[in-house]
């Protein structure tokens, strides 16, 4: 196997020289970088990339902290975030932390001890802001505020829920049920499309209740038993909005039970994953735009190990509707 120290030789300069062309740091002359590429490519010399990492105090790992992989939203966006990061030289760890709290704390601990390089912190339960502040590493929120100092990305939630509100008054409802977060669940920015919902919807004299369901990420069979129960406590609904997976429960009890969409029930969704376009009627959706989101997200991220500062500590991206057959 050719080594550093080969190609070294084959150049006619020192180890050292070899790695600061393979590492981009350091001043070499022209004329010796190119010698040693030449080097490289006749030797088809591979550099050892965890050794070099391990040199350089990387992992060359970047964590991702979701609440949980097998929720639709989630799973497409770390998805999306890999193959950023993939492009970006960077492999992807990802933590789910809806299962046990303490898993937040322990994948904090393995950033500090170096065997991450950075986290993206999208999970939905939170440690003391102080924490983050005190690993003097790279750490952004995703849709989530962890501290003034840290940067986060999220959607425009304020216009989203405007958006969501609007297209239903349009349609002529009158008894609108939203599925809202919990009570007592952590706050974050996308909580906002609920408040701005509800305003909107009751500046135009239409009563809006907010169903809320104390664990929001959980099987299949407990949205639909969420509906089934909202259903029955609000039996003259015209008007649901909630995520992708509420919206598509909705819609499947909604046929189940004789209740026609759009015209006597209308339907709009939040988030546009892929699932809203195998239901029929398809959901009208209010969609993040999740590519462009982990593409930031990485972007900060990546930046932030370089050692370049993120200007803009947040940064909220547009939202849109994509109209179907439910309103």
């Amino acid at each position: 196997m050719v080594t550093i120290h080969d190609v070294a030789r084959h150049a006619g300069v020192g180890a050292a020289t070899v790695s600061r062309v393979l590492s981009g740091n350091g001043y070499v002359k022209l004329e010796t970088r190119e010698r040693v590429m030449q080097s490289i490519r006749q030797l088809n010399y591979t550099p050892n990339e965890m050794a070099r990492n391990l040199y350089y105090r990387k992992s060359g790992i970047i964590a991702v902290m979701v609440p949980m992989l097998s929720h639709p939203f989630f799973s497409e966006l770390v998805n999306a975030i890999e193959v950023s990061l993939c492009n970006k030289g960077y492999q992807t760890m990802v933590c789910n932390t809806f299962y046990e709290k303490n898993y937040e704390l322990r994948y904090l601990e393995m950033l500090r001890c170096q065997r991450v390089d950075g986290i993206i912190f999208g999970a939905h339960m939170s440690l003391a802001s102080d924490q983050y502040r005190s690993l003097h590493r790279p750490v952004i929120g995703f849709d989530r505020r962890l501290s003034e100092e840290i940067p986060f990305v999220a959607a425009d939630h304020e216009t989203g829920g405007r958006l969501a509100a609007l297209e239903l008054i349009g349609c002529g409802c009158r008894n609108i049920v939203q599925f809202g977060d919990a009570e007592d669940r952590v706050a974050t920015p996308s909580s906002r499309r609920h408040t701005v919902f509800r305003k909107v919807v009751e500046e135009h004299g239409i009563p809006c209740h907010s169903y809320s369901e104390r664990q929001k990420y959980s099987s299949i069979d407990d949205y639909d038993e969420a509906v089934a129960r909202m259903f029955e406590e609000y039996p003259e609904v015209d008007g649901i909005f909630g995520t992708d997976l509420y919206a598509a429960a909705s819609l499947r009890q909604a046929l189940s039970i004789g209740r026609r969409v759009p015209e006597d029930l209308r339907i709009v969704a939040y988030d546009g994953t892929h699932l809203t376009r195998f239901l029929y009627p398809e959901l009208t959706v209010i969609c993040q735009p999740i590519n462009e989101l982990a593409e930031e997200a990485c972007r900060m991220i990546t930046d932030m190990i370089k050692g370049e500062e993120v200007l803009k500590k947040e940064l909220l991206l547009p939202v849109s509707i994509r109209k179907g057959r439910t309103t």
